[in-house]
């Protein structure tokens, strides 16, 4: 009976959908996972089958349930061995992979500037993250780019950063009727539109690449945790962090998050 306890907690905390609750469903993962943070015994039964699946534990959280994060060379390992996300399928060139993972990262930074935005996020169930459209990303990604350029003292050659990949984007043309295809605001719109698919960010009104308005869920936050430690994620928040803020729309909480 361990041993299916075990299986069911760890298919919940693989559902990004799932959240745990008082009833049905919910409920049953509310008590497993009540179990895995009180049963020191199943505590280590669900740890060891994780590990053997290259696996383990970032948060036992009672609002966000059990949050995994896997090793790098692991079977789950996220984005690498995931080939139908938008920054990673078989695009014309690696410079359009590498646009496409920029915006992501660029996300976290937008919507959290620092460690402790993402902790206040995460520990207050009432708190709702910042909004913003493909367009308002897309410019912050360009900002943050043409300002990298400034501080660069050679030219890039070999392994380019990001950065450098985004500015070959085609300019925004904000008096255009609608965003090119080939340009930062579609792209930055393809991603966002990958993440609203799987429940990552919510959409709210809009029918058009420039109006649509997205959020990140705070389960995208718990999720991309680990990256705080990471090089871009820290150099975009920096940036962030000194920006002038401009006004974005606000939207109410979701139930259950």
């Amino acid at each position: 009976m361990d041993g299916t306890d075990a299986g069911r907690l760890i298919a919940f905390a693989l559902d990004v959908t799932a959240e745990p609750g008082n009833s049905g469903q919910a409920g049953d993962y509310r008590n497993l996972l009540d179990r895995y943070r009180t049963d020191v015994s199943f505590r280590r039964l669900v740890d060891d089958i994780l590990e053997g699946a290259g696996c383990f534990v970032a948060m036992a959280d009672p609002h966000r349930g059990l949050l995994l994060d896997t090793d790098p060379g692991g079977p789950w390992a996220w984005p690498q061995r995931t080939a139908d996300l938008p920054w990673n399928k078989n695009f014309e060139n690696a410079a359009a992979r590498a646009m496409r993972l920029l915006v992501p990262v660029a996300l976290l930074a937008y919507v959290a500037p620092s460690a402790a935005d993402f902790d206040e996020l995460l520990s207050d169930p009432s708190a709702v993250t910042t909004t913003c459209t493909a367009t308002q990303l897309a410019q912050f990604i360009t900002d943050y780019a043409r300002h990298k350029e400034s501080e660069a003292t050679d030219p890039a050659e070999g392994d380019v950063p990001l950065w450098w990949h985004w500015l070959q984007l085609p300019a925004h043309v904000p008096t255009a009727k609608r965003a090119g295809r080939r340009s930062a605001e579609y792209l930055v719109h393809e991603v966002l539109a990958f993440l609203h698919g799987q429940r990552l960010v919510v959409k709210s009104g809009g029918t058009t690449v420039r109006d649509s308005v997205y959020r990140p869920r705070r389960l995208f936050l718990a999720r991309c945790r680990a990256m705080l430690a990471d090089d871009l994620l820290n150099d975009l928040q920096e940036y962030a962090a000194k920006r002038p803020t401009e006004p974005v729309p606000a939207l109410a909480p979701e139930a259950g998050e």
